[in-house]
Protein backbone atom coordinates (compact mmCIF):
# COMPACT_ATOMS: atom_id res chain seq x y z
CA UNK A 1 0.00 0.00 0.00
CA UNK A 2 1.26 3.47 -0.91
CA UNK A 3 1.24 5.76 2.15
CA UNK A 4 0.45 9.47 2.02
CA UNK A 5 4.08 10.21 2.91
CA UNK A 6 5.32 8.14 -0.04
CA UNK A 7 2.86 9.83 -2.38
CA UNK A 8 4.11 13.22 -1.27
CA UNK A 9 7.67 12.07 -1.88
CA UNK A 10 6.69 10.92 -5.39
CA UNK A 11 4.99 14.26 -6.09
CA UNK A 12 8.19 16.04 -5.06
CA UNK A 13 10.18 13.79 -7.40
CA UNK A 14 7.89 14.60 -10.32
CA UNK A 15 8.42 18.31 -9.71
CA UNK A 16 12.18 17.86 -9.54
CA UNK A 17 13.29 14.45 -10.91
CA UNK A 18 16.66 13.68 -9.34
CA UNK A 19 18.48 10.39 -8.86
CA UNK A 20 19.92 9.52 -5.46
CA UNK A 21 20.99 6.39 -3.64
CA UNK A 22 17.33 5.59 -2.91
CA UNK A 23 15.85 6.85 -6.19
CA UNK A 24 16.54 5.41 -9.64
CA UNK A 25 15.09 6.99 -12.78
CA UNK A 26 14.45 5.04 -15.98
CA UNK A 27 13.16 5.90 -19.42
CA UNK A 28 10.04 4.13 -20.68
CA UNK A 29 10.19 0.35 -20.19
CA UNK A 30 8.03 -2.36 -21.74
CA UNK A 31 8.02 -4.76 -18.80
CA UNK A 32 5.35 -7.01 -20.31
CA UNK A 33 6.95 -7.80 -23.67
CA UNK A 34 10.67 -6.90 -23.55
CA UNK A 35 12.99 -9.29 -21.72
CA UNK A 36 15.71 -6.63 -21.78
CA UNK A 37 13.43 -4.09 -20.11
CA UNK A 38 12.41 -6.64 -17.48
CA UNK A 39 16.08 -7.23 -16.68
CA UNK A 40 16.70 -3.47 -16.47
CA UNK A 41 13.88 -2.99 -13.98
CA UNK A 42 14.88 -6.06 -11.96
CA UNK A 43 18.44 -4.80 -11.52
CA UNK A 44 17.19 -1.43 -10.25
CA UNK A 45 14.72 -3.06 -7.84
CA UNK A 46 17.29 -5.50 -6.41
CA UNK A 47 19.83 -2.71 -5.87
CA UNK A 48 17.29 -0.53 -4.07
CA UNK A 49 16.08 -3.44 -1.95
CA UNK A 50 19.64 -4.16 -0.81
CA UNK A 51 20.17 -0.46 -0.11
CA UNK A 52 17.21 -0.35 2.26
CA UNK A 53 14.35 0.47 -0.11
CA UNK A 54 13.53 3.29 -2.48
CA UNK A 55 11.65 4.34 -5.60
CA UNK A 56 12.02 3.59 -9.32
CA UNK A 57 10.56 6.45 -11.36
CA UNK A 58 9.78 5.53 -14.99
CA UNK A 59 9.34 7.87 -17.93
CA UNK A 60 12.26 10.32 -17.65
CA UNK A 61 15.68 10.60 -19.28
CA UNK A 62 18.77 12.59 -18.38
CA UNK A 63 19.74 15.66 -20.40
CA UNK A 64 22.36 18.33 -19.86
CA UNK A 65 19.93 20.38 -17.79
CA UNK A 66 18.68 17.42 -15.73
CA UNK A 67 15.93 14.86 -16.10
CA UNK A 68 13.09 15.57 -18.53
CA UNK A 69 10.06 13.49 -19.65
CA UNK A 70 11.08 10.81 -22.15
CA UNK A 71 9.69 10.70 -25.64
CA UNK A 72 7.67 7.73 -26.93
CA UNK A 73 5.27 7.65 -24.01
CA UNK A 74 3.05 4.56 -24.39
CA UNK A 75 -0.58 5.15 -25.28
CA UNK A 76 -1.68 3.25 -22.19
CA UNK A 77 -0.07 2.61 -18.81
CA UNK A 78 -2.32 -0.40 -18.15
CA UNK A 79 0.70 -2.71 -18.34
CA UNK A 80 2.31 -1.07 -15.31
CA UNK A 81 0.54 -2.87 -12.49
CA UNK A 82 1.63 -4.25 -9.16
CA UNK A 83 1.14 -7.76 -10.59
CA UNK A 84 3.33 -7.15 -13.65
CA UNK A 85 6.12 -5.58 -11.57
CA UNK A 86 6.06 -8.41 -9.05
CA UNK A 87 6.22 -10.90 -11.90
CA UNK A 88 9.57 -9.31 -12.76
CA UNK A 89 10.65 -9.57 -9.13
CA UNK A 90 9.70 -13.26 -9.00
CA UNK A 91 11.57 -13.90 -12.22
CA UNK A 92 14.85 -12.36 -11.09
CA UNK A 93 15.03 -11.85 -7.31
CA UNK A 94 15.98 -14.39 -4.67
CA UNK A 95 14.53 -14.27 -2.09
CA UNK A 96 11.34 -12.83 -3.52
CA UNK A 97 9.59 -9.79 -2.06
CA UNK A 98 6.63 -7.56 -2.85
CA UNK A 99 6.75 -4.12 -4.50
CA UNK A 100 3.89 -1.65 -4.85
CA UNK A 101 3.25 0.17 -8.12
CA UNK A 102 1.65 3.60 -8.32
CA UNK A 103 0.67 5.59 -11.40
CA UNK A 104 1.49 9.16 -10.35
CA UNK A 105 0.18 12.32 -11.96
CA UNK A 106 2.71 15.14 -12.30
CA UNK A 107 1.50 18.24 -10.41
CA UNK A 108 3.06 20.42 -13.14
CA UNK A 109 1.96 19.02 -16.51
CA UNK A 110 -0.73 16.49 -15.36
CA UNK A 111 1.05 13.68 -17.27
CA UNK A 112 1.15 10.24 -15.65
CA UNK A 113 4.25 8.21 -14.77
CA UNK A 114 4.67 4.74 -13.22
CA UNK A 115 6.54 4.52 -9.93
CA UNK A 116 7.68 1.36 -8.18
CA UNK A 117 8.02 1.52 -4.41
CA UNK A 118 10.71 -0.96 -3.33
CA UNK A 119 10.67 -2.12 0.31
CA UNK A 120 13.70 -2.35 2.57
CA UNK A 121 14.10 -4.26 5.82
CA UNK A 122 15.34 -7.49 4.23
CA UNK A 123 17.06 -9.95 6.55
CA UNK A 124 19.14 -11.55 3.78
CA UNK A 125 20.89 -9.97 0.78
CA UNK A 126 18.85 -10.11 -2.45
CA UNK A 127 20.57 -11.74 -5.41
CA UNK A 128 19.73 -12.13 -9.08
CA UNK A 129 18.71 -15.73 -9.64
CA UNK A 130 19.11 -15.58 -13.42
CA UNK A 131 20.89 -13.51 -16.05
CA UNK A 132 19.27 -11.15 -18.50
CA UNK A 133 19.06 -11.77 -22.25
CA UNK A 134 22.46 -12.56 -23.77
CA UNK A 135 23.97 -12.43 -20.26
CA UNK A 136 23.70 -8.65 -20.24
CA UNK A 137 22.24 -6.04 -17.88
CA UNK A 138 21.83 -8.40 -14.94
CA UNK A 139 23.93 -11.46 -14.07
CA UNK A 140 22.94 -14.63 -12.25
CA UNK A 141 24.10 -14.98 -8.61
CA UNK A 142 25.08 -11.31 -8.43
CA UNK A 143 24.16 -9.01 -5.54
CA UNK A 144 23.45 -5.43 -6.62
CA UNK A 145 23.61 -2.34 -4.42
CA UNK A 146 23.32 1.40 -4.89
CA UNK A 147 26.77 2.94 -5.25
CA UNK A 148 27.86 6.58 -5.46
CA UNK A 149 27.16 8.06 -8.85
CA UNK A 150 24.45 7.05 -8.20
CA UNK A 151 24.41 3.70 -9.98
CA UNK A 152 23.30 0.10 -9.44
CA UNK A 153 26.27 -2.25 -9.41
CA UNK A 154 27.71 -5.21 -7.55
CA UNK A 155 29.69 -4.38 -4.38
CA UNK A 156 33.27 -3.51 -5.33
CA UNK A 157 35.00 -3.30 -1.98
CA UNK A 158 35.07 -5.00 1.39
CA UNK A 159 33.46 -1.93 2.92
CA UNK A 160 30.47 -2.13 0.59
CA UNK A 161 30.03 -5.82 1.38
CA UNK A 162 30.26 -5.02 5.11
CA UNK A 163 27.58 -2.35 4.78
CA UNK A 164 25.24 -4.75 2.94
CA UNK A 165 25.70 -7.52 5.50
CA UNK A 166 25.46 -5.13 8.45
CA UNK A 167 22.16 -3.79 7.12
CA UNK A 168 20.69 -7.31 6.85
CA UNK A 169 21.96 -8.31 10.32
CA UNK A 170 20.43 -5.16 11.78
CA UNK A 171 17.10 -5.91 10.12
CA UNK A 172 17.16 -9.48 11.46
CA UNK A 173 18.02 -8.22 14.95
CA UNK A 174 15.19 -5.67 14.86
CA UNK A 175 12.74 -8.33 13.71
CA UNK A 176 13.87 -10.65 16.53
CA UNK A 177 13.39 -7.87 19.07
CA UNK A 178 9.92 -7.15 17.67
CA UNK A 179 8.97 -10.81 18.04
CA UNK A 180 10.30 -10.81 21.59
CA UNK A 181 8.15 -7.77 22.37
CA UNK A 182 5.13 -9.59 20.95
CA UNK A 183 5.84 -12.59 23.17
CA UNK A 184 6.05 -10.37 26.22
CA UNK A 185 2.79 -8.68 25.20
CA UNK A 186 1.05 -11.99 24.48
CA UNK A 187 0.87 -11.35 20.74
CA UNK A 188 1.43 -13.59 17.72
CA UNK A 189 4.95 -14.85 17.09
CA UNK A 190 4.81 -16.82 13.85
CA UNK A 191 6.10 -14.93 10.80
CA UNK A 192 4.32 -15.48 7.48
CA UNK A 193 6.63 -17.02 4.91
CA UNK A 194 6.23 -15.65 1.39
CA UNK A 195 6.30 -18.83 -0.68
CA UNK A 196 4.39 -20.49 -3.49
CA UNK A 197 1.63 -21.77 -1.20
CA UNK A 198 1.01 -18.35 0.34
CA UNK A 199 1.06 -16.81 -3.14
CA UNK A 200 -1.54 -19.36 -4.30
CA UNK A 201 -3.77 -18.66 -1.30
CA UNK A 202 -3.46 -14.90 -1.77
CA UNK A 203 -4.39 -15.22 -5.46
CA UNK A 204 -7.37 -17.47 -4.61
CA UNK A 205 -8.66 -15.00 -2.02
CA UNK A 206 -8.12 -11.99 -4.29
CA UNK A 207 -10.03 -13.58 -7.18
CA UNK A 208 -12.86 -14.75 -4.94
CA UNK A 209 -13.28 -11.20 -3.66
CA UNK A 210 -13.27 -9.93 -7.25
CA UNK A 211 -16.11 -12.35 -8.11
CA UNK A 212 -18.06 -11.25 -5.03
CA UNK A 213 -17.68 -7.64 -6.16
CA UNK A 214 -19.04 -8.48 -9.62
CA UNK A 215 -22.07 -10.31 -8.23
CA UNK A 216 -22.81 -8.01 -5.30
CA UNK A 217 -25.69 -6.16 -6.98
CA UNK A 218 -27.43 -9.27 -8.32
CA UNK A 219 -30.55 -10.64 -6.69
CA UNK A 220 -29.75 -13.25 -3.98
CA UNK A 221 -31.33 -16.04 -6.03
CA UNK A 222 -29.61 -15.08 -9.30
CA UNK A 223 -27.97 -18.14 -10.87
CA UNK A 224 -24.69 -16.24 -11.34
CA UNK A 225 -24.37 -15.88 -7.54
CA UNK A 226 -24.44 -19.68 -7.11
CA UNK A 227 -26.96 -19.49 -4.23
CA UNK A 228 -26.70 -23.22 -3.53
CA UNK A 229 -22.92 -23.44 -3.63
CA UNK A 230 -20.03 -23.62 -6.06
CA UNK A 231 -16.63 -25.09 -6.67
CA UNK A 232 -13.68 -22.76 -7.14
CA UNK A 233 -10.16 -23.64 -8.15
CA UNK A 234 -6.90 -21.77 -8.55
CA UNK A 235 -3.54 -22.92 -9.74
CA UNK A 236 -0.18 -21.30 -10.34
CA UNK A 237 2.68 -22.23 -12.64
CA UNK A 238 5.41 -21.79 -10.07
CA UNK A 239 8.52 -21.62 -12.24
CA UNK A 240 7.51 -19.93 -15.48
CA UNK A 241 10.39 -18.38 -17.43
CA UNK A 242 8.35 -15.65 -19.14
CA UNK A 243 5.19 -13.62 -18.78
CA UNK A 244 2.39 -13.28 -21.30
CA UNK A 245 0.24 -10.17 -21.36
CA UNK A 246 -2.57 -8.61 -23.35
CA UNK A 247 -3.44 -10.24 -26.68
CA UNK A 248 -0.45 -12.57 -26.31
CA UNK A 249 -1.95 -14.04 -23.12
CA UNK A 250 -5.43 -14.17 -24.66
CA UNK A 251 -4.13 -16.12 -27.66
CA UNK A 252 -2.29 -18.53 -25.35
CA UNK A 253 -5.55 -19.10 -23.47
CA UNK A 254 -7.35 -19.88 -26.72
CA UNK A 255 -4.68 -22.39 -27.70
CA UNK A 256 -4.52 -23.87 -24.21
CA UNK A 257 -8.20 -24.85 -23.86
CA UNK A 258 -8.60 -28.58 -23.20
CA UNK A 259 -11.85 -29.84 -24.74
CA UNK A 260 -13.07 -33.11 -23.29
CA UNK A 261 -16.56 -32.06 -22.19
CA UNK A 262 -19.16 -29.71 -23.60
CA UNK A 263 -18.19 -26.76 -21.38
CA UNK A 264 -14.43 -26.89 -20.71
CA UNK A 265 -12.73 -24.87 -17.97
CA UNK A 266 -11.34 -21.46 -18.96
CA UNK A 267 -13.53 -21.42 -22.04
CA UNK A 268 -12.67 -18.41 -24.24
CA UNK A 269 -15.99 -17.29 -25.77
CA UNK A 270 -16.06 -15.60 -29.16
CA UNK A 271 -19.43 -13.88 -28.82
CA UNK A 272 -18.91 -10.16 -28.33
CA UNK A 273 -20.96 -9.94 -25.14
CA UNK A 274 -19.09 -12.86 -23.55
CA UNK A 275 -15.51 -12.15 -24.66
CA UNK A 276 -12.72 -11.88 -22.09
CA UNK A 277 -11.51 -8.41 -21.17
CA UNK A 278 -8.45 -6.86 -19.52
CA UNK A 279 -8.76 -5.84 -15.87
CA UNK A 280 -6.02 -4.67 -13.52
CA UNK A 281 -3.31 -6.25 -15.67
CA UNK A 282 -5.06 -9.63 -15.83
CA UNK A 283 -7.45 -11.26 -18.30
CA UNK A 284 -10.96 -11.84 -16.97
CA UNK A 285 -14.10 -13.49 -18.30
CA UNK A 286 -17.46 -13.30 -16.54
CA UNK A 287 -19.87 -15.43 -18.51
CA UNK A 288 -22.37 -15.33 -15.64
CA UNK A 289 -22.74 -11.60 -16.08
CA UNK A 290 -24.45 -11.78 -19.46
CA UNK A 291 -25.48 -15.35 -20.26
CA UNK A 292 -29.21 -15.94 -20.01
CA UNK A 293 -31.39 -19.01 -19.37
CA UNK A 294 -28.48 -21.21 -18.43
CA UNK A 295 -27.80 -23.13 -15.27
CA UNK A 296 -25.11 -22.40 -12.67
CA UNK A 297 -22.64 -24.74 -14.39
CA UNK A 298 -22.40 -22.28 -17.29
CA UNK A 299 -22.15 -19.05 -15.28
CA UNK A 300 -18.35 -19.11 -15.03
CA UNK A 301 -16.04 -16.40 -13.83
CA UNK A 302 -12.35 -16.90 -14.55
CA UNK A 303 -9.22 -14.80 -14.21
CA UNK A 304 -5.62 -15.29 -15.41
CA UNK A 305 -2.48 -13.28 -14.62
CA UNK A 306 0.46 -12.62 -16.98
CA UNK A 307 2.82 -14.66 -14.78
CA UNK A 308 0.80 -17.87 -14.85
CA UNK A 309 -1.84 -17.72 -12.10
CA UNK A 310 -5.33 -19.05 -12.89
CA UNK A 311 -8.71 -18.91 -11.11
CA UNK A 312 -12.12 -20.37 -12.01
CA UNK A 313 -15.44 -20.44 -10.14
CA UNK A 314 -18.49 -22.36 -11.36
CA UNK A 315 -21.80 -23.66 -10.02
CA UNK A 316 -22.93 -27.27 -9.83
CA UNK A 317 -24.42 -29.15 -12.79
CA UNK A 318 -26.65 -30.94 -10.27
CA UNK A 319 -28.42 -27.66 -9.46
CA UNK A 320 -29.50 -27.11 -13.06
CA UNK A 321 -31.41 -30.34 -13.72
CA UNK A 322 -34.88 -28.82 -13.62
CA UNK A 323 -36.17 -31.20 -16.27
CA UNK A 324 -35.41 -34.13 -13.96
CA UNK A 325 -37.15 -32.45 -11.04
CA UNK A 326 -34.02 -32.38 -8.91
CA UNK A 327 -34.25 -29.62 -6.35
CA UNK A 328 -31.13 -27.37 -6.33
CA UNK A 329 -28.84 -27.93 -3.37
CA UNK A 330 -29.94 -31.51 -2.68
CA UNK A 331 -27.67 -33.77 -4.78
CA UNK A 332 -23.90 -34.14 -5.20
CA UNK A 333 -22.92 -36.26 -8.18
CA UNK A 334 -20.33 -39.00 -7.90
CA UNK A 335 -18.74 -38.39 -11.35
CA UNK A 336 -18.71 -34.64 -12.00
CA UNK A 337 -15.85 -33.72 -9.59
CA UNK A 338 -13.57 -36.30 -11.21
CA UNK A 339 -14.19 -34.86 -14.67
CA UNK A 340 -13.79 -31.24 -13.60
CA UNK A 341 -10.56 -31.84 -11.72
CA UNK A 342 -9.19 -33.91 -14.58
CA UNK A 343 -9.94 -31.12 -17.07
CA UNK A 344 -8.41 -28.44 -14.87
CA UNK A 345 -5.21 -30.39 -14.26
CA UNK A 346 -4.86 -31.11 -17.99
CA UNK A 347 -5.46 -27.41 -18.63
CA UNK A 348 -2.60 -26.59 -16.27
CA UNK A 349 -0.32 -28.92 -18.21
CA UNK A 350 -1.44 -27.35 -21.47
CA UNK A 351 -0.90 -23.79 -20.25
CA UNK A 352 2.56 -24.67 -18.95
CA UNK A 353 3.48 -25.47 -22.53
CA UNK A 354 1.99 -22.17 -23.70
CA UNK A 355 4.28 -20.42 -21.21
CA UNK A 356 7.19 -22.50 -22.58
CA UNK A 357 7.64 -23.99 -19.11
CA UNK A 358 6.49 -27.56 -19.60
CA UNK A 359 8.49 -28.80 -16.61
CA UNK A 360 7.19 -26.20 -14.16
CA UNK A 361 5.59 -27.11 -10.85
CA UNK A 362 1.81 -26.71 -10.67
CA UNK A 363 0.28 -25.82 -7.31
CA UNK A 364 -3.49 -26.21 -7.23
CA UNK A 365 -6.17 -25.35 -4.68
CA UNK A 366 -9.81 -26.41 -5.04
CA UNK A 367 -12.81 -25.66 -2.83
CA UNK A 368 -16.39 -26.93 -2.80
CA UNK A 369 -19.12 -25.06 -0.91
CA UNK A 370 -22.80 -25.70 -0.19
CA UNK A 371 -22.28 -29.40 0.54
CA UNK A 372 -24.27 -29.60 3.78
CA UNK A 373 -27.39 -31.81 3.53
CA UNK A 374 -26.61 -32.85 -0.05
CA UNK A 375 -27.07 -36.52 -0.86
CA UNK A 376 -24.50 -38.43 -2.87
CA UNK A 377 -26.00 -39.79 -6.10
CA UNK A 378 -25.14 -40.65 -9.71
CA UNK A 379 -26.70 -38.36 -12.30
CA UNK A 380 -24.01 -38.13 -14.96
CA UNK A 381 -23.50 -41.88 -15.21
CA UNK A 382 -26.76 -43.83 -14.90
CA UNK A 383 -24.81 -47.09 -14.87
CA UNK A 384 -23.38 -46.29 -11.48
CA UNK A 385 -25.39 -47.08 -8.39
CA UNK A 386 -24.77 -45.41 -5.05
CA UNK A 387 -25.85 -48.21 -2.70
CA UNK A 388 -27.21 -46.19 0.23
CA UNK A 389 -28.04 -42.68 1.38
CA UNK A 390 -24.84 -40.75 2.03
CA UNK A 391 -25.30 -37.18 3.21
CA UNK A 392 -22.69 -34.52 4.01
CA UNK A 393 -22.95 -32.66 7.31
CA UNK A 394 -20.03 -30.42 6.36
CA UNK A 395 -20.69 -27.31 4.26
CA UNK A 396 -17.28 -26.81 2.67
CA UNK A 397 -14.27 -28.87 1.63
CA UNK A 398 -10.94 -27.76 0.18
CA UNK A 399 -7.67 -29.40 -0.79
CA UNK A 400 -4.25 -28.57 -2.25
CA UNK A 401 -1.89 -30.60 -4.41
CA UNK A 402 1.39 -30.04 -6.24
CA UNK A 403 2.54 -31.77 -9.42
CA UNK A 404 5.02 -31.46 -12.26
CA UNK A 405 3.24 -30.10 -15.32
CA UNK A 406 4.90 -32.56 -17.71
CA UNK A 407 3.83 -35.53 -15.55
CA UNK A 408 0.16 -34.61 -15.08
CA UNK A 409 -1.17 -36.59 -18.04
CA UNK A 410 0.56 -39.79 -16.87
CA UNK A 411 -0.39 -39.43 -13.20
CA UNK A 412 -3.85 -37.88 -13.64
CA UNK A 413 -5.85 -40.67 -11.91
CA UNK A 414 -3.58 -40.62 -8.85
CA UNK A 415 -3.73 -36.81 -8.61
CA UNK A 416 -7.52 -36.66 -8.92
CA UNK A 417 -8.05 -39.59 -6.55
CA UNK A 418 -5.95 -37.90 -3.85
CA UNK A 419 -8.47 -35.06 -3.76
CA UNK A 420 -11.87 -36.62 -4.43
CA UNK A 421 -11.46 -39.65 -2.14
CA UNK A 422 -11.43 -37.59 1.07
CA UNK A 423 -14.07 -35.29 -0.46
CA UNK A 424 -16.50 -38.20 -0.82
CA UNK A 425 -15.52 -39.37 2.65
CA UNK A 426 -17.41 -36.34 3.98
CA UNK A 427 -20.61 -38.07 2.87
CA UNK A 428 -21.10 -40.48 5.77
CA UNK A 429 -17.63 -42.05 5.27
CA UNK A 430 -18.42 -43.10 1.71
CA UNK A 431 -15.69 -45.33 0.29
CA UNK A 432 -14.96 -44.39 -3.32
CA UNK A 433 -14.77 -47.53 -5.54
CA UNK A 434 -11.15 -48.20 -6.45
CA UNK A 435 -11.68 -48.01 -10.22
CA UNK A 436 -14.14 -45.11 -10.37
CA UNK A 437 -11.60 -42.36 -10.99
CA UNK A 438 -9.73 -44.39 -13.61
CA UNK A 439 -12.93 -45.32 -15.45
CA UNK A 440 -14.42 -41.81 -15.38
CA UNK A 441 -11.21 -40.14 -16.54
CA UNK A 442 -10.92 -42.68 -19.33
CA UNK A 443 -14.45 -41.82 -20.48
CA UNK A 444 -13.71 -38.12 -20.22
CA UNK A 445 -10.58 -38.39 -22.35
CA UNK A 446 -12.59 -40.23 -24.99
CA UNK A 447 -15.18 -37.43 -24.91
CA UNK A 448 -17.79 -39.91 -23.69
CA UNK A 449 -19.82 -37.49 -21.60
Amino acid sequence: MITSTTRQRIDDLLRNPTESLNVEIKSWLDINNSLEDKATLAKAIIALANHGGGIVLIGFEEKENGYVPSANCPESLAGFTTDSVNAVVRRYAEPEFHCDTYIATSPDDQCQYPTVVVPGGHQAPIRAKRSGPNNKTIMQDTYYIRRPGPQSQAPQSGREWDELMRRCITNARDNLLDQFRLIMAGGATEPIEENDQTRLQAWFSECLERWKTLTRDLQPDNVARFPNGYYATAYILADVQQTLAGTQLLEALRLGVVRHTGWPPFLVPTKKELEPYPYDGNVECWIGGTIQNHGPASADFWRVSPDGMFFLIRGYEEDGYKERQIAPGTIFDISFPTWRLGEILLHASSMARQFESGDTRVLLKVQWTGLAKRKLDSIANPNRVVPRTNVSQQADYSANIEAQANQIAETLPELVDSIVRPLYGQFDFFQLPAQLVVEELSSMRKNQF
